[in-house]
């Protein structure tokens, strides 16, 4: 496949709201280990004959961006669409999903299957596809937004054009996102070479707690809250990265301004 097409998918990505595009071959991410407990998939799994994951990046400018709403059944378990009795609303998930198929369509019009989807690791899909480094704090960090992006995939059968990896180290020394941490759960250290699921402390951390029946009191105390069961995810870490920080301030204030009458 030309990359004429690779970038008329980049043109749709853009229109749609994603500054960030990248493909990873799906074998590449056949291959990844994955942590415990984050009901991830290869994407084979998603799509029989995947043979591309097309990553899509948007820029998260608004806390109200991140907010989650949750019900959970009596015995405490994640509440994902295969638990009866449950729901699980992400903000950012509904938005990018959402936009995402307006991506794929012009995958399909192609004339190539797709399935649109966050549970193919998405994070280390981006570092593959070349748009940002895994941080400290296992987030995506890239260069001009650091950490103040999320993230969606496009698993396809199209052979696609593929992106290096992001080779360059944004966090260098700094260890801001660790130390922040409310609740301490934040290995010390790179992430690159842990164990998938030891450099975070799923249990510990405070944005698992949101699916949880009865959450932890870091959950209750540190994530801002709408309702009972409606609060922003814990932002700590991200807040605390610098990488990207003014360019994202800049932005979140423009797009907040009131428009004049």
């Amino acid at each position: 496949m030309n990359e004429d097409l690779k970038q008329q998918w980049r043109d749709a990505a853009a229109d749609e709201g994603f500054e960030l595009f990248g493909a990873v071959a799906a074998e590449k991410l056949n291959e990844v280990p994955f942590p415990p407990h984050r009901c991830l998939e290869t994407p084979e799994d998603f799509l029989p004959g995947a043979r591309s994951v097309i990553v899509l990046g948007m820029h998260i400018w608004d806390p109200l961006q991140n907010a989650v709403v949750t019900t959970v059944v009596p015995d405490g378990a994640i509440p994902f669409d295969d638990v009866p009795g449950s729901q699980y609303y992400n903000m950012y998930y509904e938005i990018t999903e959402a936009r995402a198929h307006h991506v794929a369509e012009a995958i399909r019009d192609a004339g190539f299957k797709t399935v649109v989807t966050h549970f193919v690791h998405a994070k280390v899909a981006a570092h593959l596809a070349g748009l940002g480094w895994i941080g400290k704090q296992t987030l995506v960090i890239t260069p001009e937004l650091g950490p103040h992006v999320r993230w969606c995939c496009i698993v396809t059968d199209a052979v696609v054009p593929y992106d290096e990896p992001f080779e360059e180290d944004l966090c260098g020394d700094c260890t801001l996102c660790i130390d922040s941490c409310s609740v301490g759960a934040i290995a010390p250290g790179y992430s690159q070479g842990v164990e998938p699921g030891e450099k975070v402390d799923f249990w510990k951390c405070i944005v698992p707690q949101e699916m949880l029946a009865e959450p932890s009191q870091g959950w209750i105390k540190h994530a801002p809250h709408y309702t009972e069961r409606g609060s922003q995810e814990c932002l700590i870490c991200l807040d605390a990265c610098p990488i990207g920080r003014e360019e994202h301030e800049r932005r979140a204030r423009l797009y907040s301004t009131k428009p004049q009458s």
